[in-house]
């Protein structure tokens, strides 16, 4: 594992994901549960324009620190602001995945070649968010975000940014488990119409679309990668977790240091641990949260990966 979290000129990584939850208390409690330490709660700040203060941005989140990007979850604290009404509207679908964020080297570029490729991408957002710093006093982590209108990608938030930051972001302090859940890897998505969103998405990751099974497709990115597939090929791939409406996103894979020892924590800490796969256990996460997990010790354990390599 490289542990490198900010990619290089032409290259795209799958940085974080995002939960959007109802209530904040209740999935911090159960992201502790869990195993995780998280960043503190923060509420998110935008930057009209150059030289003017930031502002409240409408929602506010906590943050899971992996060696290999990370898990947001986000609530909403302002639903007449535009973000926070555009997080309502999606929360109240269902609680869990909504945020699919990739990073790029430069932002502005990729908007350019988004919006060449036939993405409307809305103007970019100079997103702040106070940091506290170990020694004393915080910073201030830094983004340029660039997202795409709501119905251009209806599966969820699906954004580019470039981190600004990266040493006020992913702090040495926040980034130990006690599950040992180490690093991001593929977000599982569910659109209405397969084929279009095979080449929507390929137009949209700059990455060539590989066939996976009669209804799953992989784009695989430079970290990570992006697997389309229908509710019964969730189902397959989560046996027993929820699917939520379409269109939507059902979970993701995690990597961790010892899959063993993450599943006898877990399993310690009461949850319904599953096997899904040599090598490879799958979680359905807690009403709080939404979502389900994949959870492997190698990549190479992950259904996309086996399939994409036979």
């Amino acid at each position: 594992m490289t542990s490198r979290q900010l990619p290089g000129p032409g290259e795209t990584f799958l940085d974080h994901l995002g939960h959007f939850v109802p209530d904040m208390e209740a999935a911090h409690r159960a992201l502790t549960r869990l195993g995780f330490v998280q960043t503190p709660y923060t509420v998110h700040q935008t930057t009209p324009g150059p030289g003017q203060p930031p502002v409240p941005g409408g929602t506010a989140n906590r943050c899971v620190m992996l060696r290999e990007g990370y898990i947001e979850v986000l609530c909403v604290v302002d639903p007449q602001h535009p973000t926070g009404a555009r997080t309502q509207r999606q929360l109240d679908r269902y609680t869990g995945v909504h945020i699919v964020a990739m990073t790029d080297a430069d932002a502005l570029s990729r908007r350019d070649r988004l919006d060449a490729a036939g993405f409307e991408t809305q103007d970019p957002v100079n997103l702040r968010r106070a940091v506290p710093l170990e020694g004393g006093g915080e910073g201030m982590a830094a983004f340029t975000v660039c997202r795409t209108p709501a119905d251009s990608m209806a599966e969820g938030r699906v954004q580019i940014l470039t981190h600004l930051t990266e040493d006020l972001v992913w702090q040495p302090r926040w980034m130990t488990h006690e599950n040992g859940i180490t690093a991001l890897r593929d977000v599982v998505i569910l659109p209405e119409d397969l084929a279009e969103a095979t080449d929507r998405y390929a137009r949209f990751t700059e990455a060539a679309p590989k066939r996976i099974d009669e209804d799953m497709v992989r784009l695989e990115l430079a970290r990570g990668g992006v697997v389309l597939t229908t509710p019964a090929g969730a189902e397959r791939l989560f046996p027993g977790a929820t699917v939520p409406p379409v269109p939507g996103v059902m979970g993701y894979g995690l990597l961790s240091d010892g899959l063993a020892a993450t599943r006898a924590f877990l399993e310690g800490r009461g949850f319904p641990v599953v096997d899904t796969g040599p090598g490879l256990v799958g979680l359905g996460l807690p009403a709080s949260l939404g979502g389900a997990w994949l959870i492997a010790e190698d990549e190479r354990a992950f259904p996309w990966s086996l399939r994409a390599a036979g």
